[in-house]
């Protein structure tokens, strides 16, 4: 069991979403930090891309302000490995393929598990279509992360989980992100169903944005995922206060009090 999957599987986890190099390197490493003292349980690091479509508008400027600050993979990874340095936290990728692809998707993998990454999740590269890229990640050590959606079937959501490792990453809503769930229809059961199938943690995303957002989701499974409130969060701080700003947004929705953690300077 890998570090990420063990820190979720304890339950009540929070997962930060952010993009390597936005808005500058200093900036993302400020906003990471501060989510780790603000009690995050892990953190979702995105990598920068030109074309992000299953991002809905705030994180896709994320994405675009990275780009514009030279966010790339090397540099993401080197970010990341400045991170897990400093912190500790367990940290998942996510990215898309044609950057991976750009890269060398096997170069990737044995890049980001050096620089401390336990997890990737290939937001556009299902297992049926690179088995064996799946079985060499989880080779190496690295957790391919899997994603189920309101459109996956139960037969399909086996075949998925059967390839994944660390955590499910369940999508609750249809759309792209950023859009407020709310209570999606269905979730439920869905979860249920995935928890027939695996043993992994399972992972909330899509519309987290208040605290009541997470207890929601924390009475249903393991994880939730803050992703564009977090961001739009960022966007919004001053640049001296990012730090700040991530620490009091993520203690926000865990509802706790502090939780500061030891950062290494």
């Amino acid at each position: 069991m890998s570090i990420l999957q063990e820190r979720l599987s304890q339950g009540h986890a929070l997962m930060p979403y952010l993009t390597a190099s936005d808005p500058s390197e200093e900036g993302f490493m400020d906003a990471a930090l501060g989510a780790v003292e603000g009690g995050a349980s892990a953190l979702e690091v995105g990598i920068p891309f030109s074309d992000p479509v299953a991002d809905g508008p705030v994180i896709q400027l994320a994405h675009q302000r990275a780009l514009a600050a030279g966010g790339s993979v090397s540099r993401s990874l080197d970010l990341m490995a400045e991170l897990r340095r400093r912190s500790g936290v367990p940290v998942a990728l996510f990215t898309y393929f044609n950057p991976l692809l750009a890269y060398g998707a096997e170069r990737f993998v044995k890049d980001a598990r050096t620089a401390g990454a336990q997890g990737v999740l290939v937001l556009d590269l299902p297992p049926e279509e690179e088995p064996d890229w799946y079985a060499f990640s989880a080779a190496q050590g690295l957790d391919p992360i899997v994603l189920d959606s309101p459109n996956t079937s139960p037969g399909r959501a086996a075949r998925i989980v059967a390839a994944g490792r660390g955590f499910v990453y369940v999508v609750s809503r249809e759309g792209v992100t950023g859009t407020h769930a709310g209570t999606a229809l269905g979730l439920e059961a869905r979860l249920r169903e995935l928890r027939r199938l695996t043993d992994l943690p399972l992972a909330v995303g899509f519309g987290i944005r208040t605290h009541e957002d997470v207890e929601a989701v924390w009475e249903m499974a393991e994880c939730a995922v803050a992703g564009s409130a977090f961001v739009e969060c960022l966007r919004t701080a001053a640049a001296g206060e990012r730090r700040a700003a991530a620490r009091a947004f993520v203690n926000t929705l865990v509802g706790t009090a502090s939780l500061t953690q030891e950062i290494t300077p």
